[in-house]
């Protein structure tokens, strides 16, 4: 009796259950369903950028070095073109990686010593990109000091040795970057921090810092006036002078004044110079707005921040092979399968050479 009396009892618990469970099943089939789809979506993603930011630069690379085989010379733009695309390549590369490893391990940050590969990714994206865009600042200075006329003896002496001095500035910063950025090995989590920090307390990690004795505020301040003031004082004078050149020089061949060179060139180093400098810039502002809104709290996706590299490295290889006629001529003949016209005029000649 006492046994029938508890199925009794508990028969409409049970009911309710049998009801219930198929829409508890349905909706976890529904919520892997949805994860899923946003996990191939983030993936396609990734796989998508990183096709745009690294194939443009990857066909640069591949015809610069091609070019210079053929001439048996490396000249400024070339070498600097050839740093532009290592650097970015390495640039998204390294972006994706990152992403990657937090994709598949949501604990990375908080665990105790970092692992190496994470500083190694972070120490990459941080040192291609800073050479990168140094070596659109000394693209901007050489072009400024070798279209434009002065008539101060040492800009004339500079003027006869730019490119060994542009030369040299680039293999300087790229040194100097493969220094400065050492540090990024030493990142870890304080000794305060628990060694197994559990996954409800997952986002009170605390801040990484330097195992190594450094004065964290003042190698910050350094980074961050070496990555974006510095360079732009560089960037912005030289295409505002360039642009003033350009306008003189327009109204000098509306003068009829044929002994001065078509301004075709010149038009095209000023647009190059002055759109490099506002898709540097750009990509500034959009890593700048992603490490803010990071900082206070708020929910970011890394998409924001692989969208704003894969933008820099896929704008810049677009403007250099743009504004380089072998570069132009091959690309031409990939797609059309026939060999490009020769330009029909000496106006028209390689931007982005040596001039």
């Amino acid at each position: 009796m006492q046994s029938n009396f508890a199925y009794e009892d508990h028969s409409p618990f049970l009911h309710k259950i049998t009801c219930i469970l198929p829409d508890v099943i349905q909706y976890q089939r529904r919520t892997l369903k949805r994860k899923m789809s946003t996990d191939v979506g983030n993936v396609l993603f990734f796989v998508g950028v990183g096709v745009v930011g690294v194939s443009g630069n990857i066909f640069n690379l591949i015809f610069s070095l091609q070019q210079q085989v053929k001439t048996r010379s490396i000249q400024t733009v070339g070498l600097i073109l050839d740093v532009i695309s290592i650097s970015n390549i390495i640039l998204v590369l390294s972006t994706l990686a990152m992403v990657v490893s937090v994709f598949l391990n949501a604990h990375i940050w908080c665990i105790k010593p970092y692992p190496l590969g994470l500083r190694f990714e972070m120490y990459l994206m941080m040192t291609c990109g800073f050479i990168s865009f140094w070596a659109i600042a000394w693209l901007s200075l050489f072009y400024c000091i070798k279209v434009v006329n002065f008539s101060s003896e040492i800009f004339r002496t500079l003027k006869k040795n730019i490119s060994t001095v542009i030369n040299t500035a680039v293999t300087l910063s790229c040194l100097f970057s493969f220094l400065l950025f050492l540090p990024a090995f030493s990142l870890d989590l304080p000794d305060s921090a628990d060694k197994n920090i559990s996954e409800t307390n997952i986002t009170t990690c605390p801040q990484p810092t330097f195992t190594l004795q450094i004065d964290i505020n003042a190698y910050a301040a350094a980074v961050l006036l070496l990555i974006c003031p510095i360079p732009l004082m560089i960037m912005l004078p030289t295409s505002v002078r360039m642009v003033v050149h350009l306008c003189a020089h327009t109204r000098a061949l509306q003068k009829n004044q044929t002994q001065v060179q078509g301004s075709d060139s010149y038009l095209l180093v000023c647009k190059l110079t002055i759109s490099l400098v506002g898709v540097y810039l750009s990509t500034l502002f959009m890593v700048a707005l992603y490490f803010i809104i990071k900082v206070l709290g708020a929910f970011m996706t890394y998409q924001a921040l692989v969208s704003a590299f894969t933008f820099y490295c896929g704008m810049t290889s677009v403007l250099l092979t743009a504004s380089n006629r072998y570069l132009k001529d091959k690309l031409w003949s990939l797609f059309c399968c026939r060999k490009a016209k020769e330009p029909v005029s000496k106006s028209q000649t390689v931007v982005t050479q040596d001039v």
